[in-house]
């Protein structure tokens, strides 16, 4: 497996807050992994580089959109892998992955970029094409349709299901228990697995990555900065208040 795809059982956290020192600190907590977020975090194209080179594990980038300026900037920052949000289709997850790897795996263009060094390691970073890792987040009822294509296209390492938006887009929002979402999440399970590539999925408390393992999911991205810093400061307080 492709040096940088979250592996079965791992756990990790998502970083929403714009400090690189919360990150390194985060990073040596025990997770496995930590998931720097673009899309609804605080984090930048601009600070995403500061986050990368703070962390002291793999660093997953959840880019602010599917875009080919996003994909390729944040492949430039060195990230380990590029979680692409909204990915709906065969033809669009092909796409990322020519933006996103180099030749003779992708189309990627050659940059003076903090991924090569600013350059003085652009020779070795040309031979290793299979970088960064292409994780594709499926979190519409249009991705899951087509999920079987979107596992299939040469280049994508993984898939990550976004539950919130995946249950909003089935006409139940945060309602992990439809029918619908449950078949969903069944089908992208299946799609996976047939490729032989690992499945994901965010969760906002163990009880809910439990029930998601049942599924079939094997890694997770378990909370975030921001709610596992409030509930230790509620649950210091309540514990001090109750004295």
């Amino acid at each position: 497996m492709t040096p940088g795809v979250p592996l079965p059982g791992w756990v990790g956290t998502l970083v929403g807050i714009d400090s690189p020192a919360l990150t390194e600190m985060m990073s040596v907590l025990g997770f496995d992994f930590l998931l720097v977020d673009l899309e609804h975090g605080a984090v930048t194209e601009t600070t995403l580089v500061q986050h990368v080179m703070a962390a002291r594990v793999p660093v997953l980038a959840r880019l602010a959109d599917s875009s080919e300026v996003a994909v390729k900037r944040g492949a430039d920052t060195g990230v380990d892998a590029i979680v692409v949000p909204h990915v709906q289709s065969g033809a669009a997850a092909a796409d990322i992955v020519r933006w996103a790897k180099y030749p003779p795996v992708g189309g990627r263009s050659l940059g003076l970029s903090r991924n090569t060094l600013l350059g003085y390691g652009l020779a070795d970073a040309m031979k290793d094409a299979a970088k960064p890792v292409v994780i594709a987040q499926i979190e519409d009822a249009a991705g899951v349709a087509d999920v079987a294509s979107i596992c299939r296209t040469p280049g994508i390492d993984s898939v990550f299901i976004g539950p919130y938006d995946l249950s909003a887009s089935l006409g139940e929002a945060g309602n992990f228990e439809t029918g619908a979402f449950l078949t969903a999440v069944e089908r992208v399970v299946t799609a996976a697995g047939a490729q032989g590539i690992t499945v994901g999925v965010f969760a906002p408390t163990p009880q809910a990555w439990r029930r998601f393992r049942d599924l079939g999911c094997q890694y997770v991205v378990l909370s975030s900065d921001s709610l596992l810093l409030a509930d230790g400061a509620r649950r210091a307080l309540d514990q001090v208040r109750a004295e």
